[in-house]
């Protein structure tokens, strides 16, 4: 193997392994998505909790045992309001939540350059290899 090989190919496996990496700690869109659409209304101290997914749906509804203690009337009113609450909080999320850590754009970026920069690092290191076999003593001229 050439000089030229062996330098590109380490250049190539190393921006290899730095997008595998940037893949791995990324997080999935849809995930993350459906996590910054989530959202929890909660009513009596706590006690009453109600989740809605990223879809607009009642996901969750988590009643305390302690809440039994009430009348039917009073936990009725407690779910309506942990229920009203979530709601507010997908009306009120009009505006995105910028994603934390949206390592995407950098790992196309890095794999822009690999594809491009590999092949011009073969050259470049395949003319200095030539010149430098020129200037040896019994090189080409």
């Amino acid at each position: 193997m050439s000089m030229n090989q062996s330098a590109g190919g380490d250049f190539a496996r190393m921006l290899d392994v730095t997008v595998g990496a940037l893949r791995a700690a990324s997080p999935a869109p849809e995930d993350e998505e459906t996590a910054r659409r989530r959202r929890i209304g909660e009513s009596a101290d706590g006690l009453v909790q109600a989740e809605f997914g990223a879809d607009g749906r009642l996901a969750a509804l988590t009643l305390d045992p302690r809440l039994m203690r009430l009348g039917s009337a009073q936990v009725g009113d407690h779910v309506i309001e942990a229920v009203n609450a979530a709601i507010d909080k997908m009306r009120g999320a009009a505006a995105p939540v910028p994603a934390a850590g949206d390592l995407s754009q950098l790992t196309e970026q890095l794999q822009e350059i690999r594809d491009t920069a590999v092949p011009r690092l073969g050259a470049f290191m395949q003319a200095l290899a030539d010149a430098q076999r020129r200037m040896s003593p019994g090189g080409a001229q």
